[in-house]
């Protein structure tokens, strides 16, 4: 079958077509722009003949499509051609990178990282946001502004580094009449919006009836899309965050008639847990709500299930064009096992990927909170918690950081605690940092067995249920072995948290836990902890007997220290992933944004870390420098220096270039920035920021006097609001100076 009819007649690659593989030469083996263009132009010519859209063409090539570093080469030497506006070739291959570019995302969430995360989806979605945006994404992030946050702060916002402040008011009905004032800020590249109702949003997760949670979560997801509307954002992507979200895909698609019809409508699940799925259950009176949601009610309530449920999580899966979530295994435990997953099961390749986290930040917060030293990290939990005099390199520290609930597992530690501390003749100490909710049967429980085993074997056991604990830096840092025994954990970001500074963990094999703790092999000596597939406490006490026998020899436990440390895995992996499906969805091809369209990548942007400065007399539990060697004498090589090494030239610097719409008269398709600082040669497009009215780029200046113009619907011409100087040939120019 030839390519032609292979592109119109099926989905195959057309990778091994004698062309394509003239491509792959241009790519990688033979550079030569001018050549390059002209295969190009033939390519162009050719499809066109036979009416194959070149972005079609570009699908069928795996190595481009399923390959982002290709993408982003060809994609670049595309940018770097020398070509007249006014050529129609020109217009084709340009309108392929800028039809490739993905568009706004936006995430919609109840909890948000120092403003009002609860848990870890507050956690995930922060840095996932970050870490889309440290891509070159256009990321948007909307969330409740209530009136208290957790630590009971009121008017937090207004306090905040950010400078956050209010723009506007929004209004939308549903049962009623509500409003909204509207608080907007800027950081590191993401549009923050928080939504204040001072009766919708008292404080995160509050308790209420039917009704009145209800109505908070239509509200919110209401006014989350009029939002957008007044700001005239239509989203690439649109992710909505577990239950309280869950309104946002039905809102989207039934109550704003075609406005977000191009949008995909994304939901991530957390946790899915029928306690977590945020369902309701009205009274005899108030029925279905249908006066507060106005949708259809078998979106929100099962019509089969024996009691009547409203359910936000039911309609978000329903309603949705697809779902993820944070792990692979959670995924697939949702598919099986989970109350809805005959809904979950419609969607066809539903995504997920491990969480992780900024393993530069983690570090760097590490050493400025527990130092940099292991020893004096272990010797102040043992001083501090256990009554030791001073130091016992001997005695393994086993620790658990979070909430004291029935998902995390407290009480299997507790119910095998006096038995370690008898078979271990009182050389152990394991210590619970974290408290609980009062009133909670599970808690309540584990406070007494809490109590018992803190004054029986004060130099053995720690807890303090009833205080919030602050030391979770040094104890990461300082202990033998983290404890995560989670009967479910969706994903999980404490694990990560003990791995950077490379403690290895004990766990319970479910959700992310299954797919970022390994059982420690003594032949291959792979593994980063111990894992138990039967929860109950004997699972647990026998997982950690495996660690006591490894820590009993030191050659083997400093090989699991380096295995957790070097299982981390960093955020800008996890946004990448995340980038893909997103990008595999609206039907487009990844590519490095940054690396074409100009500016730094994440590697350029995350701050030098300073790792762990280890004297050398330190002794052999100070194991963390063979950790960071490992990491520092990897080379790092930035993206941008495959195609320009300049760009990281040291006489360089980063600015970025405006244009403001208010210059023109209506807007136009594109505007393409061109300069001396890259001698002329090729065109930036600029991406337009649809809040502020303006076109930007940012683009690497060398140091000195620079020129440069912009190209709108191929007419070239100056910046009114930016210097001008006219060069010898009598050509004016928009000039800067960078002086770096």
């Amino acid at each position: 079958m030839g390519m032609c009819n292979t592109l119109k007649n099926t989905k195959d690659n057309i990778d091994d077509f004698p062309i394509v593989k003239q491509l792959k030469e241009f790519l990688f083996i033979n550079p030569n722009q001018k050549e390059f263009e002209n295969w190009l132009n033939y390519i162009i010519y050719f499809l066109k003949s036979q009416d194959i859209p070149l972005y079609t063409f570009l699908h069928r090539i795996s190595f481009i499509n399923e390959n982002e570093e290709t993408a982003t080469i060809f994609f670049h030497k595309v940018q770097e051609l020398q070509i007249p506006e006014a050529n129609d070739f020109f217009r084709e291959v340009h309108h392929v990178v800028n039809s490739n570019v993905l568009g706004p995302i936006c995430f919609v969430t109840p909890e948000l990282g120092r403003f009002s995360t609860i848990g870890g989806l507050g956690v995930m979605v922060d840095e996932l946001t970050q870490g889309l945006a440290l891509l070159g994404q256009e990321v948007i992030v909307i969330s409740p502004y209530y009136n208290q946050n957790r630590y009971g702060q009121t008017d937090y916002l207004s306090k905040d580094p950010m400078e956050i402040h209010k723009i506007r008011n929004i209004e939308i009905n549903l049962d009623g009449h509500y409003g909204f004032g509207v608080y907007y800020g800027e950081e590191k590249g993401i549009k923050y919006f928080f939504l204040h109702n001072y009766s919708l949003f008292p404080k995160p997760y509050v308790d209420g009836s039917c009704s009145d949670t209800l109505r908070r979560v239509c509200c919110f997801s209401k006014a989350c899309l009029q939002l957008l509307c007044d700001f005239k954002i239509i989203p690439s992507v649109c992710v909505s965050n577990d239950w309280f979200t869950g309104l946002l895909p039905a809102y989207g698609k039934l109550h704003f008639g075609p406005t977000f019809k191009g949008t995909v409508f994304f939901h991530i699940i957390h946790n899915l847990d029928p306690l977590y799925e945020g369902r309701l259950y009205p009274s005899d009176s108030e029925g279905t709500c249908d006066h507060i949601h106005q949708i259809n009610k078998d979106i929100l309530v099962d019509p089969l299930w024996s009691q009547r449920i409203i359910n936000p999580s039911r309609a978000a899966i329903m309603m949705c064009d697809q779902w993820g979530t944070v792990s692979h295994s959670y995924k697939n435990e949702l598919l099986s096992y989970s109350p809805l997953a005959p809904l979950l099961r419609e969607k066809k390749e539903p995504f997920s990927f491990p969480n992780g986290v900024f393993k530069q930040h983690r570090l760097n917060a590490l050493t400025s909170k527990a130092g940099t030293d292991r020893v004096a990290c272990k010797r102040h939990i043992q001083k501090t918690y256990f009554g030791y005099e001073d130091l016992n390199p001997n005695v393994p520290v086993f620790s658990f950081i979070g909430r004291i609930t029935e998902q995390k597992g407290v009480l299997l530690i507790l119910e095998i605690a006096e038995t370690l501390i008898h078979r271990c003749k009182h050389q152990i100490n394991i210590l619970i940092g974290g408290c609980g909710s009062h009133g909670d049967p599970y808690f309540e429980q584990c406070v007494h067995k809490m109590n018992y085993l803190r004054n029986k074997y004060p130099n053995s056991f720690w807890a303090s249920p009833n205080d919030f604990f602050t030391d979770g830096p040094k104890v990461n840092l300082g202990s033998d072995f983290g404890l995560m025994p989670s009967k479910f954990e969706p994903g999980g970001i404490v694990q990560h948290e003990f791995f950077v500074a490379g403690t290895p963990i004990v766990a319970y094999c479910t959700g992310g836990l299954k797919d970022t703790v390994f059982e420690f092999d003594w032949n291959s000596d792979m593994g980063n902890g111990f894992t138990f597939n039967d929860y109950n406490s004997h699972g647990l006490l026998n997982a950690m007997e495996r660690a006591l026998a490894l820590f009993g020899n030191k050659e083997k436990y400093l090989k699991a220290r380096k295995n957790a440390f070097n299982s981390v895995i960093d955020v800008v992996d996890v946004a990448r992933a995340w980038c893909r499906e997103f990008y595999r969805l609206k039907g487009k091809i990844l590519f490095n944004v940054k690396e074409v369209l100009g500016g730094p990548n994440a590697e350029d942007i995350i701050a030098p870390n300073e790792f762990f400065k280890l004297s050398e007399d330190q002794s052999e539990l100070s194991d963390v420098n063979v950790l960071v060697d490992n990491i520092e004498n990897q080379p790092k090589i930035s993206n941008n220096q495959r195609f320009n090494s300049n760009l990281n030239n040291m006489d360089n610097g980063n600015k970025t270039f405006y244009y403001s719409g208010e210059n023109l008269s209506s807007r136009p398709e594109s505007i393409l920035l061109i300069g001396s600082f890259n001698k002329w040669n090729s065109k930036i497009p600029m991406i337009f920021d649809s809040l502020k009215n303006y076109w930007y780029a940012n683009v690497n200046v060398p140091k000195g006097k620079c020129y440069y113009k912009f190209i709108i619907n191929g007419n070239w011409t100056c910046n009114p609001k930016d210097p001008q100087e006219t060069d010898i040939s009598g050509n004016t120019n928009n000039v800067c100076e960078m002086t770096i």
